[in-house]
């Protein structure tokens, strides 16, 4: 049997857990840890609702690949009955916990994380890249250094292959590394190219003037991934933010939240960058943290009680203020939620809201929208077919709508759904959510 102790368990006593648009409490960190599970597993009535939110279910058709088999297998395994496809089972789950929003008997998603938590590290690696570059992923100048070759590459293969080289190369892994590596424009001046193109309109334009003093100081929480690869991004966020009246204030010595090390079985690193931004953000205690990263969010709420209390994502920030009105903007715009944003924090009516605000905007909404599109950080690194099926999958889903233009606001789901867009709807553009807000304030003027 699988011993379970407590001091393994993913969930420390206190600490919040998501429910759809609620947060709840579940602590499970306790001696009588397995007893515990037990009646926590028998929330599970077994009736199939979770599957059609599953994507490892929807890809696989497997029921061992789903929150009920898996949930099985948890039970059995309390019971002194297990195999190796226990591991496999958890160590396949992506954690987007798009089953505990779904689910009517309240199951958290803690269970399924027990599961995952045994699982790490005793699979065998199925990375795409090799071990010692998925461990240093978490670093901002190794993703840097990722960026700047995957453009090269890139622009190398757009001139060599032409725009649809990604089709051309389907059955080329390296492509799909290079085509699921999260990009948006650097300069200013590129993103407002590529809007106006699409918008099919010409002219100056100018930064708006900031409110002062209209919003209350908060930190901001770049992330790895963001500042790394995104760095545009990054920046453009921050002036959104003092475009709205904050005052920014950094915490120098942040560094990556953990969410790569935890989900890759690495809890000691976890750990030790968990320890690095407390102290970082600890000169701040009572500002919010705000961040556009969904999984840097909720990995900073996970933190202890505190940090869940101060984290924000930034279009809960901004919806909550008045952002300026420019032009405007004549597109249908289809919406990517990220799970740790929807299902993780409860956070997806704000987008809308801001979207809303943008005259000439039509916002539009995919099927199986609160499916999971199959990145999951590492785990599209050490699953790429499954994950290549699942973003091919979101990248038809969101083609279908008819958008002129898709827009997500997480590193990991930015780069899965271009890899899968290039693949079924390769004219079919995915941008940060925050550069279109960004682009939708700017003040236009004629030539």
């Amino acid at each position: 049997m699988y011993s379970i102790p407590t001091d393994r368990c993913p969930l420390p006593p206190g600490c919040h857990r998501a429910q759809g648009p609620q947060r709840r409490r579940w602590n499970v960190a306790t001696p009588e840890l397995e007893q515990d599970l037990e009646q926590l597993l028998r929330r599970c009535v077994e009736c199939g609702l979770c599957l059609p939110h599953c994507a490892t279910w929807l890809a696989t058709g497997d029921e061992v690949q789903s929150p009920r088999g898996r949930l099985v297998l948890l039970g059995a395994s309390l019971a002194g009955k297990h195999d190796a496809s226990f591991l496999e089972a958890f160590d396949a789950c992506i954690g987007c916990r798009a089953c505990e929003a779904a689910c009517p008997g309240g199951v958290p998603f803690t269970l399924l994380e027990m599961g995952q938590t045994l699982a790490a590290g005793r699979v065998n690696d199925r990375a795409a890249v090799p071990g010692f570059v998925l461990r240093r992923l978490d670093r901002r100048g190794w993703l840097t250094a990722v960026r700047r070759l995957s453009t090269v590459a890139v622009s190398t293969l757009r001139l060599v292959l032409g725009s649809h080289w990604r089709r051309r190369l389907a059955r080329w892994s390296p492509a799909r590394l290079l085509a699921s590596t999260p990009r948006a424009p650097l300069g200013d001046g590129a993103l407002v190219r590529q809007l106006d193109a699409l918008c099919g309109r010409s002219g100056g334009w100018r930064c708006p003037d900031a409110v002062p003093g209209t919003g209350d100081p908060v930190v901001f929480f770049g992330g790895c991934a963001n500042e790394g690869l995104l760095p545009g991004t990054a920046r453009r966020a921050r002036q959104l933010l003092g475009w709205s009246g904050h005052d920014i204030i950094e915490a120098p010595g942040q560094d990556c939240c953990g969410a790569l090390a935890s989900h890759s079985g690495r809890p000691g690193r976890a750990a030790d960058l968990h320890r690095r931004n407390r102290q970082a953000l600890a000169a701040t205690p009572t500002m919010a943290v705000v961040t556009e990263a969904a999984g840097c969010g909720l990995e900073l709420r996970e933190y202890d009680d505190h940090m869940a209390s101060r984290v924000q994502d930034l279009t809960v920030r901004l919806a909550a203020t008045s952002l300026p009105v420019g032009a405007e903007i004549p597109l249908r715009v289809a919406i990517h939620d990220p799970c740790h944003l929807r299902h993780g924090q409860g956070v997806w009516q704000e987008a809308r809201i801001l979207l809303g605000r943008i005259p000439g905007l039509e916002v539009l909404e995919p099927q199986e929208a609160e499916v999971c599109c199959g990145s999951g950080g590492a785990w599209g690194l050490r699953y790429p077919e499954m994950s290549e099926e699942l973003g091919r999958r979101k990248g038809r889903l969101l083609a279908a709508t008819g958008a002129d233009l898709v827009v997500s606001s997480n590193p990991g789901c930015l780069g899965q759904i271009a890899d899968g867009l290039a693949l079924e709807a390769p004219d079919l553009a995915i941008l940060p959510l925050s550069d279109l807000l960004w682009y939708a304030s700017l003040q236009r003027r004629p030539d």
